[in-house]
């Protein structure tokens, strides 16, 4: 595989999935990295929802981020903000308004494969004829359990339905959201004991290993057999009564003291690294600066 270009979301699980397979395949692929624009959404979204987003990449963006660049020197986590990684691995990052330009498809001609992780923007039917008449990989790595679990928040959903676990679910994109023929998933255990998003950071500290392997697959020309989905209901965001069915449940989308905990250990170090405490300080204040509650 010899240029690879991946659509990266601005949420935490889609970084994971993005260092850790660009890690992994980084002396055997050409990776190019495109973060797409995120379009507001016209659709009404419940204030947990938006809570959610706070903490699962404007938190991460806005200060997480920022704040390991700062201090990359002497920072000791295992992942590293975009802007330090990438320049480290040199590989080419850009920002795109609109994926579907036609310039813009054109422009990718030389990728051998094109991947979507959580890209915010819907890839026309456009790439699917490019790529398909280019015998070209156009792949979508989602989380969650297809056909299941086609849509958001799946995890979310399989966790109010009581499955014992989820998925990560490798397929091939078609003209509709997580729809194309599935080449591969990868069971994961949900944990009940954990919030909805430290079950999503968990899952995506396993996607780019996942990832990786296939695509060395299909490097190799490892024969690869597709299984179709069929008709599945979309999930979108969930409304009042989901999200009032789950604290019943007693699942919470977010834990506050935990995530802090998971960007600490991520990015940073151990709760006894001398940047700990000004990184905890600055989280729980950007926090209730920007809160939805």
């Amino acid at each position: 595989m010899k240029n690879v270009a991946l659509f990266v979301g601005n949420d935490i699980f889609s970084w994971l999935a993005c260092q850790d397979v660009i890690s992994a395949l980084n002396k055997e692929c050409a990776f190019t990295v495109y973060f797409p624009l995120v379009k507001a959404s016209r659709r009404f979204q419940e204030p947990a929802v938006r809570q959610l987003g706070l903490y699962e990449r404007q938190v991460l963006n806005d200060f997480v981020f920022p704040f390991v660049t700062r201090h990359a020197d002497i920072c000791q986590g295992a992942y590293q903000a975009p802007q330090v990684f990438l320049a480290g691995s040199a590989v080419k990052a850009h920002r795109i308004a609109d994926i579907n330009d036609a310039t813009f498809i054109s422009s990718l001609g030389n990728m051998d494969a094109v991947i979507s992780l959580r890209c915010y923007q819907k890839f026309s039917a456009d790439y699917v004829r490019a790529f398909s008449q280019r015998g070209k990989l156009l792949w979508n790595l989602h989380p969650g359990d297809l056909p299941h679990y086609r849509g958001v928040m799946t995890l979310f959903r399989a966790m109010v339905n009581g499955e014992k676990n989820c998925a990560l679910t490798l397929h091939e994109m078609d003209e509709q959201w997580d729809a194309g023929p599935v080449i591969a998933r990868q069971s994961a255990e949900l944990r009940y004991d954990l919030s909805f998003l430290e079950n999503m950071i968990l899952l995506g500290c396993r996607s780019g290993a996942f990832l990786a392997h296939h695509l060395i697959r299909a490097d190799e020309r490892e024969a690869i057999t597709v299984e179709l989905q069929g008709d599945y209901r979309y999930w979108g965001f969930p409304d009042a009564h989901s999200l009032a069915q789950a604290e019943a449940l007693g699942i919470e989308l977010i834990d506050h003291d935990a995530i802090r905990r998971h960007y600490l250990s991520l990015f940073v170090g151990d709760e006894f690294h001398e940047l700990a405490g000004q990184f905890a300080a600055g989280f729980d204040d950007f926090i209730r600066a920007h809160s939805h509650d």
